[in-house]
């Protein structure tokens, strides 16, 4: 229910919702209209806002320039450790519940990432970024092809994103509460010059950017990013020279059929979705696989500079990432390193060389067997099947065409190295290709014995891993399987060490066809696997919510049970954003990505899944999109409208958005947001789903029914912390450029003391809920202090603060704050801290229920910091945030304005002139 609020100057709360200058934590049994005074203190008043000083006589008409900041007020007013009454110490105050840092490093138990007062992390954060893949110089964009071939002779500096741009893009990601980077470094952009030849000045960016990382609570971990092998086979990773070691000539790929390259293949104003994924089953990038992981096996003729290929690839690749981790090891930014993205086998156990099963791979466009592909790349003119889209399968055959007419060959010299392997040969009567060994590569050439190719993978994972904690010991090794496939298992001797299994899941079925409007989604992890195509589709948003909840819980239990009780973290979702013939760059309305986006993530997590999401694209823009192959996935655009812009920005980007705003001025100017006091006559949210009990059930504890008593909605400071991320809502200048920020942004519980069991975000009613236990064993861990003298101190001072006041006297909560990084004080792990975006809740009237314990919401940090109180081993608590009733929702993007009622395009029941309310929404 909501509350009265005192104004700075009367310790007695009055009728007038003015600012109030102490932020306590509230004990759950109190009231609001029982908080008499705002000067009580408790042994949990260290938890007080430093905003209350001595000073709080200071107008509040003076300026921020006369106002002192929170830094002077405390050195001002206070010795290091003194309380005061509803005061708090000098001490620094608690880290935002999204900044990496403030509960020391990251480390993991079982399942689980924990921080150093053995407190949970669910992170959360973006893929940085898609524009990665590709040189500053030349122009990398897939649609271009000046300087293609020219490999050795490229620039990645600037990617992601230039040093004059880093401060605006870090402090978005900040307001936005995705603070866990997988930053995207490609083999090629460290290593194009040639074996061994390191670009040091790209480094050297990437060591200021990352340097930057800290001051925004942001963390990261390093993606050796690879699509299809390389640019020159169609998607990105390895250098040019590398094709040259195995003997290939990249630029014949074309003519031979051997890779589609849209730098060279896509004709202008043609972009025909998901053509790459394609090059996996073709000559180039298979025979790169094939080489890299087991050349020693198929190929062990091949050699170049006086080493077999595969340990000459393998060599430079280990040597490579250890040399950008010991350039690295200074930071603490970075807490681990990528194996490879989305590794791919290559032939390594494949079963037919005459044709691919469409059911688990992609067949589309020109389509070659293996053997076909052998051919073409030989020399020999083939028919080749083409295929095209259909349904109820992603594809069918269409028809043929003749390819390598020129009969030219993709060998720098000599023939086919399959041909030499004897692998396959040309039938000298009908002059056609013929396989000669069809097992070739499903038994071992030498020994007969049957391939596995996750051998050739957990080998190389563990070579990998020595090379890089050689440099960081302390780095965690983020591995992934096969897309769409099982993880290998682990076995005895396999490496364990700091092992997080982190792998990729998006609806294929709409990523392949760039559609979603929410009626039917498809299990197409259940159809490579030979499921009922009925038994695998599924009807509205509800449905998809099971859908895509299952396929997550499948791909998670099989990490547990194939890789072991490692943390699950999903290094790649996300959706395209020119779903639906793009539509929605005309209209501004983003509801349908909304509801697609609001339906991944929430299954996520139902999952308790930590995520990065793919991606934030500095570049991207509404023509090409990521300006790689075609897709465009970006939470950022400069062409987008959302948010009006009304400050400076930096002087990197500052032009590209005038021309974007000038671009989109009749779209801005038709999604104005009204500000004055929630007047509104429609709310552009969309339906979401309610799949769990009521709230008030969820957030009950077993053993106490009238636990869950209904607080006041969070206090507000007049003061402004100031390194703070304070915004004013959807209308600060930093959410210009986002996309589909309805779903994106939502709170979550980030660092939670004790193990999560549910979390739930009704993006349609703002409620949040999340539901957590104790540890079965070493519930209270804390953080080594200075001196045992020093501990005794501070204990003896809280116990004689805590006589004074009734709120919350059990010595138990006793605490210090804990601060940025810990510095010499002891840290009690009691505090769940919740992400609370300013975006959804920074106009709007909340209430909170907590199941036991005390909070405290500090609106600058966007966090809700949550103590609970009962202490015993598995204990359940809950924290319930919604609206105050009959508060309205706050203005929201994603719908189109319906000033006349009647319902809305997306579920909204609504009265003219009116505003909708939870019990108006349509069911699915």
């Amino acid at each position: 229910m909501p509350s009265s609020i005192a104004s700075p100057s009367s310790p007695v709360f009055t009728e007038q919702p003015s600012a109030v200058p102490v932020m306590t934590f509230r004990p759950h049994h109190l009231k609001a209209q029982e908080l008499k005074h705002t000067h009580s203190f408790s042994s949990m008043s260290s938890y007080a806002s430093s905003a209350h000083t001595d000073t709080e006589s200071t107008s509040n008409s003076s300026s921020e320039e006369e106002r002192p900041t929170t830094k002077q007020l405390v050195s001002a007013n206070t010795r290091k450790g003194e309380r005061r009454p509803g005061g708090g110490s000098s001490l620094r105050p608690a880290g935002k519940a999204h900044d990496w840092y403030s509960g020391g490093r990251i480390t993991s138990n079982g399942r689980w990432f924990r921080d150093s007062q053995n407190r949970t992390l669910l992170l959360r954060g973006v893929n940085l970024c898609g524009n990665s893949k590709l040189p500053t110089t030349p122009n990398g964009s897939t649609h271009l092809n000046e300087g293609f071939f020219d490999h050795r002779n490229v620039c990645f500096l600037g990617r992601p994103f230039p040093r004059d741009q880093a401060d605006e893009h870090f402090s978005r990601l900040r307001r936005w509460g995705l603070t866990f980077v997988r930053l995207l470094v490609p083999w090629e952009a460290l290593e194009h010059s040639g074996p061994g030849i390191y670009d040091e000045k790209f480094i050297d960016s990437l060591v200021e950017l990352i340097g930057l990382m800290p001051k925004y609570g942001i963390k990261c971990f390093i993606d050796p990013h690879q699509d299809c092998w390389s640019r020159f086979s169609g998607g990105s990773g390895a250098p040019g020279w590398t094709f040259e070691a195995a003997g290939l000539d990249l630029r014949k790929f074309k003519a031979t059929g051997a890779a589609y390259v849209h730098n060279t293949n896509q004709e202008a104003g043609d972009s025909p979705p998901m053509v790459w994924p394609t090059n996996y089953t073709k000559l180039a990038a298979s025979t790169m696989f094939t080489l890299f992981w087991a050349g020693d096996t198929f190929a062990p003729n091949k050699m170049y500079q006086g080493e077999p290929i595969q340990q000459f690839l393998q060599n430079r690749y280990f040597a490579c990432y250890n040399h950008l981790a010991q350039r690295l090891s200074h930071l603490d930014a970075v807490i681990g390193f990528e194996v490879m993205n989305e590794p791919h086998p290559g032939y390594i156990g494949l079963e037919s060389l005459t044709r691919y099963e469409f059911n688990s791979n992609l067949v589309f466009g020109d389509s070659p067997s293996a053997v076909e592909g052998f051919a073409l790349g030989d020399g020999m003119a083939l028919p080749i099947e083409v295929w095209v889209k259909s349904w109820p399968f992603p594809t069918k055959k269409q028809g043929t065409r003749i390819i390598n007419s020129e009969k030219v060959s993709a060998w720098l010299e000599g023939e086919c190295i399959w041909k030499q392997h004897g692998v396959w040969s040309v039938n000298q009567k009908t002059g056609k290709p013929q396989v000669d060994r069809p097992d070739y590569f499903t038994t071992h050439p030498q020994t007969g014995e049957p391939i596995d190719f996750s051998r050739f993978y957990l080998d190389f994972v563990g070579k990998y891993s020595k090379a890089v904690q050689k440099a960081i010991p302390s780095a965690f090794v983020f591995v992934e399987p096969i897309p769409n496939e099982a993880p290998p298992i682990w076995g005895p001797g396999d490496h364990e060490e700091g092992i997080v299994y982190a792998p990729h899941w998006y609806d294929l079925h709409s990523v392949f066809n760039k559609a979603f409007d929410g009626r039917i989604t498809h299990d197409v992890q259940g159809l490579s696997k030979g499921k009922n195509v009925l038994a695998a589709t599924y009807f509205g948003l509800k449905g998809a919510r099971k859908n895509y909840k299952g396929q997550l819980s499948n791909i998670l239990n099989a990490g547990l049970q194939n890789v072991g009780n490692k943390p699950c973290l999903i290094g790649e979702c996300g959706i395209p954003m020119d779903i639906n013939q793009r539509k929605a760059f005309m209209s501004g309305d983003f509801g349908h990505h909304c509801r697609f986006l609001d339906a991944i993530l929430s299954s996520l997590e139902a999952n308790l899944l930590s995520f990065t999401l793919w991606n934030y694209n500095t570049t991207n823009d509404n023509t090409y999109g990521d300006h790689w192959n075609g897709e465009d996935f970006s939470i950022f655009s400069l062409d987008s409208p959302q948010g009006t812009p009304e400050t400076g920005r930096s002087p990197g980007s500052n032009e590209a958005m005038k021309r974007s705003a000038a671009s989109n001025a009749d779209v801005v100017s038709k999604l104005q947001i009204k500000r004055a006091g929630h007047e509104s006559d429609s709310y552009d949210s969309f339906v979401g789903e309610k799949e769990s009990a009521d709230n008030n059930d969820e957030c009950r504890t077993s053993n106490e029914e009238d636990a869950m008593a209904e607080d006041s909605p969070f206090d507000r400071s007049y003061f402004r912390f100031e390194d703070e991320e304070y915004d004013d809502g959807r209308d600060h200048v930093a959410h210009v450029g986002g996309r589909a920020l309805d779903a994106v942004v939502r709170p979550y519980a980030a660092k939670v003391a004790g193990e999560p069991i549910s979390t739930d975000f009704d993006l349609a009613t703002l409620q949040f809920t999340f539901r957590f236990c104790n540890y079965l064993q070493a519930p209270i861990p804390s953080v080594q202090v200075s001196s045992p003298e020093k501990q005794q101190q501070r204990i003896n001072t809280a116990n004689s603060n805590s006589k004074s006041s009734d709120a919350s006297s059990d010595s138990t909560l006793e605490s210090q704050w804990y601060g940025h990084p810990p510095e010499d004080d002891t840290t009690m792990a009691f505090d769940t801290e919740i992400f609370i975006p300013s975006y959804h809740y920074d106009e709007a009237r909340l209430e909170i229920c907590v199941s036991d314990g005390d909070w405290r919401y500090v609106k600058e940090r966007q966090t809700l910091y949550y103590r609970h109180k009962d202490m015993k081993p598995g204990a359940v608590h809950s924290v319930l945030i919604k609206l105050v009733s009959g508060s309205p929702l706050p203005n929201n993007s994603s719908t189109s304005i319906n000033k006349t009622g009647g319902v809305d395009s997306y579920g909204w029941s609504k009265r003219a002139g009116g505003s909708p309310g939870p019990s108006k929404l349509k069911s699915d």
